[in-house]
């Protein structure tokens, strides 16, 4: 028996539509990056509309916005779209999950491999990095609020993002921060507002980084992850192998809203399974953050 319009569950094209609309909010500009007619991105729309039985978007003088809804299952949908286009095999992805911790790799078009492990937040206690201990310590005196005073001595080593309908907006770059030293003075300044897509990283590592982003900032909770990339640098033509630590740390800002504490550690430390025997570039020593705070 074939399922009916009325008990049939949300497509890819739903999803897609969905999250491609609630970045651009014009129809117009969402179709042609689906590459769809307006009539089809709207039915879609209308029929995961049906399916939530809630509105996922309001019109306003020709100009769509997100309902308070739609905006709080925007992350949910790009990582079910993160999954299933993993799954297929087209974003050159692949992630797999081992007692609920997360591996990832990709291969981008040139052949660099990017590798990425997540570790249990314990293992900080036991064999974290200074500055890593000192902030998962002021996170928690905190409660999460990123103002709060017991945050000050770790705030030049975060970058924090505020989740907009369009991706994740940088609104703070530490001066000591691994973004600041790895990318310098001029790009840090100049990302402030800025979508994290914007950056200096490159899509290949933005795509690749952010599904753990959705997911710590709809937890609100912490993840720890020891990562191998290759990112660019202003003095080299091509990007350059880096390995490091991250932790993410969902915060609260001032006026109630979530938003995002990005620690980067750069180390030689990192414990990947995937990497095996494969040998891999050191960290600079001008750029290892092993120090004591």
């Amino acid at each position: 028996m074939s399922r009916t319009k009325e008990n049939a569950g949300a497509t890819t094209a739903m999803l897609r539509a969905f999250v491609t609309l609630s970045r651009t909010l014009n129809l117009t500009e969402a179709s042609e990056q689906l590459g769809a007619t307006r009539q089809t991105v709207r039915r879609h729309i209308t029929d995961l509309e049906k399916i939530k039985g809630r509105a996922l978007f309001s019109l306003k003088k020709q100009e769509y916005e997100l309902t308070r809804y739609g905006a709080g299952i925007v992350a949910e949908a790009e990582g079910l779209l993160r999954q299933l286009e993993s799954w297929s095999g087209r974003s050159g992805i692949t992630r797999l999950s081992h007692q609920w911790l997360e591996s990832g790799h990709y291969l981008d078009a040139s052949g660099r491999e990017f590798f990425s492990q997540q570790h249990p937040i314990v293992r900080i206690a036991k064999t974290g990095l200074p500055i890593m201990k000192r902030t998962l310590a002021a996170w928690g005196q905190a409660h999460t609020q990123i103002e709060d005073a017991a945050m000050s001595d770790v705030r030049p080593y975060l970058v924090i993002y505020r989740r907009s309908p369009k991706g994740w907006i940088c609104v703070e770059i530490g001066e000591q921060s691994a973004y600041a030293m790895w990318f310098g003075w001029a790009w840090s300044k100049s990302a402030i507002g800025r979508l994290s897509q914007e950056d200096n990283a490159g899509d290949e590592f933005n795509d690749f980084i952010a599904g753990a982003y959705a997911r710590i900032y709809g937890d609100g909770g912490v993840r720890l992850d020891h990562l191998y990339a290759h990112l660019p640098r202003a003095n080299s033509r091509s990007p350059v192998p880096i390995s490091f630590q991250r932790l993410l740390m969902g915060c609260v800002f001032p006026d109630g809203t979530q938003g995002l504490a990005v620690l980067v550690l750069m180390t030689n430390q990192i414990d990947i399974s995937a990497l095996g025997n494969m040998e891999v570039s050191c960290v600079p020593a001008e750029f290892v953050m092993d120090f004591e705070l």
